[in-house]
């Protein structure tokens, strides 16, 4: 899918604002605090009904205002448009799908995938698993169909474990969440491992091109000790959980590791390195879900990052994304950052100014 129409009243300081975005590459331009990087937030917020910068939604409305609402136009070419609205106010969330109410941003999610490459991008490598069990479910979610009731099936078995452990159930019962854990959790890392498989290649051909990076190679951790099953592990482990009243093996505490050689990449590249690697590992998995499905188009979101990497790499982040059949919004200070002489496709430029977005010619 591609965004051919946004409206957006009252989020942050964009008060009424209206945008016909390029279906290929759109520059958005402005000094600091012009509201460019919330422009963005809007799109991320219609494509998983969240913000990518607070958890708390009453800081995205307007002051003043007692709600906030996007509305957008979207569609594949030729197909239908699909018209998604969200509105928020400091209590509530309301989201409408082809005039249909939906309860799950899941169901926005499988219709806009978005993602996003800012200047914490290298969080990716230095802060917690979190972040990167966050990136490995994005790209299977949305590559793997199947994925998504699996994981609410193990959601639900860990919920029911962890009450057994607490409530120190009896062995029996453990016994049998244990099975089912083991059982839902084989078919999740089966799919991880594929969908690892599968960037790898499209990342090492990107990685390639940058000196001194050809080395960096992904591996997925599992979640438990790689030299067990994980019905050993957590059969081993069932006195510390049941003290402790959570399950500390399991899929749920599966993790990316981004390696240089032998060694854990963060430890040995900079920090500049560090968000090239996870820039590019973000195109990657873009890339991967262009050729996973023909339906919704992914759209790709870079709020400043080209002003703190040097030209060669600009060029090179500039030139993938041209190259992958997805929408992009890429944020600036001006256009000079870009090297738009080496963009193939029709781009447009908006000019964004104290909440005010101007299309440029």
């Amino acid at each position: 899918m591609a965004i051919e129409e946004i409206t957006i009243t009252n989020f942050r300081n964009l008060l009424h604002t209206r945008l016909l975005p390029s279906p290929s590459t759109n520059l958005i331009i402005g000094n600091n605090g012009s509201g460019k990087t919330s422009l963005l937030e809007t799109i991320y917020y219609l494509g998983t009904a969240r913000s990518f910068r607070t958890p708390h939604s009453k800081f995205l409305i307007n002051h003043g205002a007692k709600e906030f609402t996007l509305f957008s136009k979207i569609g594949n070419d030729g197909d239908p448009l699909i018209g998604v609205g969200i509105s928020r106010d400091r209590n509530n969330i309301r989201i409408k799908v082809a005039n249909q109410s939906v309860t799950s941003a899941s169901s926005l999610a499988e219709l806009l995938p978005v993602q996003l490459i800012n200047p914490d991008v290298h969080k990716l490598m230095e802060d917690g698993p979190r972040y990167r069990r966050r990136f490995i479910e994005w790209g299977v979610f949305h590559v793997k169909p199947s994925y998504l009731s699996l994981w609410q099936q193990c959601t639900h078995i860990l919920r029911q474990r962890n009450a057994a452990l607490r409530l120190s159930t009896g062995n029996k019962q453990l016994d049998y969440w244990d099975k089912a854990l083991s059982d839902v959790t084989d078919q999740i890392t089966k799919l991880r491992l594929e969908y690892i498989a599968g960037l790898q290649p499209v990342f090492d051909r990107m990685i390639s091109r940058i000196e001194g990076l050809s080395q960096i190679t992904i591996q997925l951790q599992q979640g438990w000790p790689e030299n067990k099953t994980l019905i050993e592990a957590l059969q081993e482990s069932r006195a510390y959980d049941q003290r402790k009243g959570f399950s500390q093996f399991g899929p749920h505490r599966a993790d990316l590791r981004i390696m240089s050689g032998a060694i854990k990449a963060k430890d040995v590249v900079s920090r500049g390195q560090q968000k090239i690697i996870t820039a590019l590992l973000k195109v990657a998995q873009v890339s991967c879900l262009v050729d996973a499905q023909n339906t919704s188009r992914p759209v790709l979101l870079v709020d400043d990052l080209p002003a703190e990497l040097d030209e060669d790499f600009r060029i090179l982040l500039l030139k993938e994304i041209d190259n992958l059949p997805v929408q992009s919004f890429i944020t600036g200070t001006s256009v000079d950052n870009f090297p738009v002489a080496h963009l193939n496709k029709p781009f447009k430029v908006f000019h964004v100014e104290h909440g005010q977005v101007e299309s440029q010619v």
